[in-house]
């Protein structure tokens, strides 16, 4: 199912900001925030939470280190001064180096480009990004669960409301497009990525919520674990019977939908290298 944001995915979870890059509001005790988006979404999802009547978060959760899931934090730890942001150790890691910070900047411009000609966003001037604390269970509010999901990226983890039954996984399966096209995302490493499913269907949850776009509920949720195990394996042979030309049949392969607009052409081509990079380790 297709995220519309503001929504209510449950009465007690609602989806903010973009579609694309969503945030979401949780009503445990106290109130979080999962996930970052990117600026230009920050000032589209405070709005909503004020409209909506929803108490101000007191910690946002980012599930992984990428750019497109941390770079609303300034201008919402701008908004919300008490707010705390966690992050794996991996992330908060990433998120000190002042280069990297300078190259996500970069590319925060083009997500508020296109995200305003799609009016989906808003500009606002860039901030400097502020601490980040390593995520601390003990810290976390009753029913929540923080289970670390390598394979994406060295920084994934995903969050799981056992008393909801509502498992947010990020990018820890791929990306499912707005035509329902599946993308797998292993770009650390296959193996990893493979085991973080596994782990996560043993959850047995209700609701499944990904990075971008979607969510699914009741028997979709078992075979989408199943569908994201397949198609990363399916990718795997594909590039293996490519050899020379694996490269641009994976560029070919997941540049499409709003992959084309929403990411710049040279960031598609870097995935489809590490995909054949990992995919040949195995």
């Amino acid at each position: 199912m297709l995220i519309k944001t503001p929504l209510h995915l449950t009465p007690r979870c609602v989806a903010l900001g973009s579609k694309y890059f969503p945030l979401f509001w949780l009503a445990t005790d106290p109130p979080i925030l999962v996930e970052g988006g990117v600026s230009a979404v920050a000032p589209t999802a405070l709005k909503q939470m004020k409209e909506l009547g929803l108490a101000p978060p007191q910690a946002l959760i980012l599930l992984h280190e990428h750019n497109d899931h941390v770079l609303g934090v300034p201008p919402l730890k701008r908004a919300l001064p008490t707010l705390d942001v966690w992050g794996t150790t991996e992330t908060v890691q990433l998120l000190s180096k002042e280069k990297v910070i300078e190259s996500y900047r970069q590319t925060d411009r083009f997500f508020t480009k296109v995200l305003k000609e799609h009016g989906e966003g808003k500009e606002i001037p860039w901030q400097n990004f502020p601490s980040i604390l390593s995520l601390d269970q003990d810290s976390l509010p009753p029913g929540i669960q923080i289970l670390p999901t390598p394979g994406h990226s060295p920084g994934s983890c995903t969050l799981f409301w056992e008393g909801e039954g509502i498992l947010f996984v990020s990018d820890s399966m791929g990306y499912y497009s707005s035509q329902g096209k599946h993308f797998p995302l292993f770009f650390q490493s296959l193996e990893l990525y493979l085991e973080s499913i596994e782990k996560l269907r043993a959850l047995s949850p209700t609701i499944l919520i990904l990075g971008h776009l979607r969510y699914f509920g009741g028997e979709e949720v078992s075979r989408i674990f199943q569908k994201s195990r397949d198609e990363a394996l399916k990718l795997v042979e594909k590039v293996k019977r490519s050899t020379e030309k694996a490269e641009e049949m994976v560029f070919q392969a997941i540049h499409q939908d709003e992959l084309v607009t929403f990411y710049q052409k040279e960031v598609i081509q870097e995935c489809a290298r590490l995909l054949v990079r990992r995919a040949l380790e195995l």
